[in-house]
């Protein structure tokens, strides 16, 4: 059958209305004479009446018979309406304090629920800093996967972790995670037995990636702590790479280019640095610096020293914002670890320090079976 496309020059009958039916408006108008009767006159015998229904009677209205069906096919409220959801407690233990030499560590072992951090924040407090214990866990498993996409409730987590003064509040020493969506355990360990600190998996071979040294704006630095992409509290994802490093670290220019300008915007970005490079097609920038060493119009070579790196402007820790844009398009960010710009590589712990990292491992495995 042929719909026509629009209302236009269809024609829509319109019924005639039926005559009232006077011996129906008889009827009604004597039953709300009787109500009104029996309201003015008749007193509490209505409620009286109501309380009069025995406890049998109302048992029998939770399963009776419906006429049409028989004995076997009776219908219960139990059957129409479903009993209410169990309510599903976060599982998990945690330990006290337990040293590590002179270092006072902590573990957790607990199944997600929900979602990392929702779970976190139903084992500690948030005086106690879970909102940003769960982003130290985030951020550490964002190296195995996307976490927002392959997280599963009962997922399996077990953490061994340190408290900090400073404002990174937690260290992570031990991180290991039975996932369901990859079928199998993924494990980082912390290590510092090697001339830069890191985090490696049971065979040794490194957690997170490194931008190789001729290319990289720091060729020394503590740890990765936040990567593009990162959601921060009252602002939309993060912008760039840091790199955690000590006041005055070196940074370098990864490839030939021209200082576009300097220490713009100070409050928030601190001492800092653009650089253009046409040839890549791309503008990298530098922020939170402790002091700049370019100007404005000035050509520099791949590898050249251009700043220190520092905490100044908006930052809660010494370290270097290293960001990449496109060069006619800021809002458009690569990260240099999954992006054709960097080469990158990862370190494997050399055969003379693999003893040292296998008592690492049991330590912390010691600590997990101790909580």
């Amino acid at each position: 059958m042929d719909f026509p496309n629009s209302l236009q020059d269809q024609h829509i009958e319109v019924k005639k209305r039926s005559s009232p039916n006077f011996g129906f408006l008889l009827l009604f108008a004597m039953s709300v004479g009787l109500n009104f009767y029996l309201l003015i006159f008749g007193g509490s015998k209505p409620v009286e009446m109501a309380q009069a229904i025995s406890q049998e009677e109302s048992a029998n209205l939770v399963e009776t018979q419906v006429e049409g069906l028989g004995p076997e096919e009776n219908i219960s409220f139990e059957e129409i309406i479903p009993p209410a959801p169990k309510v599903q407690k976060i599982s998990f233990s945690k330990s006290d304090d337990i040293k590590i030499g002179d270092i006072a560590v902590q573990s957790l072992d607990f199944k997600v629920r929900n979602s990392l951090n929702y779970t976190v924040c139903k084992i500690l407090s948030r005086k106690e800093g879970c909102a940003a214990l769960s982003a130290h866990l985030g951020r550490l498993m964002s190296w195995f996967f996307d976490v927002n996409k392959y997280i599963r409730n009962d997922d399996s987590m077990k953490v061994v972790f340190q408290k900090l003064d400073g404002p990174e509040q937690f260290k992570i020493l031990k991180l290991s995670y039975k996932s369901q969506a990859f079928g199998k355990t993924f494990v980082a360990n912390f290590f510092d037995g090697l001339d830069q600190a890191g985090y490696f998996d049971l065979d040794g071979n490194e957690i997170a990636m490194r931008i190789v040294e001729s290319q990289s704006p720091m060729r020394t630095y503590t740890e990765i702590t936040s990567l593009p992409g990162d959601f921060r509290k009252g602002v939309g994802g993060h912008s760039g790479t840091d790199f955690k490093a000590p006041v005055g670290t070196p940074v370098y220019s990864g490839f030939k280019g021209k200082v576009v300008r300097t220490n713009w915007n100070v409050r928030a970005n601190g001492y800092c640095v653009e650089i253009d490079h046409p040839q890549k097609g791309i503008k990298t920038l530098y922020l939170h610096l402790s002091r700049v060493l370019v100007k404005p119009g000035q050509t520099v070579k791949a590898g050249q020293k251009v700043a220190e790196s520092g905490n100044t402007g908006r930052t809660f820790a010494p370290h270097l914002h290293y960001e990449i844009q496109h060069r006619k398009n800021r809002d458009r960010i690569y990260s240099p670890f999954d992006s054709k710009h960097h080469k990158h590589y990862t370190r494997k712990i050399p055969a003379n320090r693999l003893e040292q990292y296998k008592k690492t491992m049991t330590q912390y495995d010691s600590i997990l079976k101790q909580s």
